[in-house]
């Protein structure tokens, strides 16, 4: 339960270390573009992913030239809007929790995401900001990347004849309930400001 008081983060970067704008060029949209899965559904405005790929290299140019004009402005409240898609996981199919929603949003709006997330992430990583223990959410991190380090580091520790000791947890729904006055403030500390931050608090606003 959130407790609507904000934590005390440190500053994690210089006062002259900061991201604020995220650039839209061409090139960037063209590879956002070719990421995109097509047989995906569309979002709110009905343009489905395969559209944006077939003719992607027509869309690039003015999609740059849109987002830059969007990242200083206030988000389209069409792409605050999700089409939320129940997928049954198993279990008694009458038990609500047994669905697991996916969201479809506009194809465009992912677009942008996805360039803002990338330039994001590398501003991260070059700052070390990243934990290298982070295995979700990378490029060639994951779950299953995390249990082979892990595997490892505990045949090491029993061929050394020490202790070990794991603790699982599991936070369910995290990223649903998450605190978007905490996230911001966070990225602030991280040295996310100006439009950009601007932009991701417009983005994380009126959702639904």
């Amino acid at each position: 339960m959130d407790n609507g008081e904000l934590p005390n983060i440190e500053q994690r970067v210089d006062d002259d270390v900061r991201l604020e704008f995220v650039h839209f060029d061409q090139a960037a949209v063209m590879k956002a573009i070719k990421k995109l899965k097509p047989n995906q559904a569309s979002g709110q405005d009905g343009l489905p992913p395969l559209l944006f790929k077939r003719v992607g290299h027509c869309l690039a140019k003015p999609l740059s030239v849109m987002f830059s004009s969007f990242f200083s402005v206030q988000v389209p409240s069409m792409w605050s809007k999700a089409v939320v898609t129940p997928i049954f996981k198993g279990g008694y199919s009458c038990d609500a929790s047994n669905y697991r929603p996916i969201s479809f949003t506009c194809v465009a709006c992912k677009l942008m995401e996805r360039i803002i997330a990338a330039q994001v992430l590398d501003y991260l990583r070059v700052n070390s900001l990243i934990s290298k223990q982070q295995h979700g959410f990378l490029s060639r991190h994951s779950t299953v990347t995390n249990l082979y380090q892990s595997v490892n580091d505990w045949t090491l520790a029993l061929n050394n004849r020490q202790n070990v000791a794991m603790a699982y947890t599991d936070h369910a729904k995290a990223f649903d309930v998450v605190s978007h006055v905490k996230l911001l403030h966070k990225l602030s500390a991280y040295g996310i400001a100006g439009d950009l931050l601007a932009w991701i608090r417009a983005f994380l606003t009126g959702r639904s």
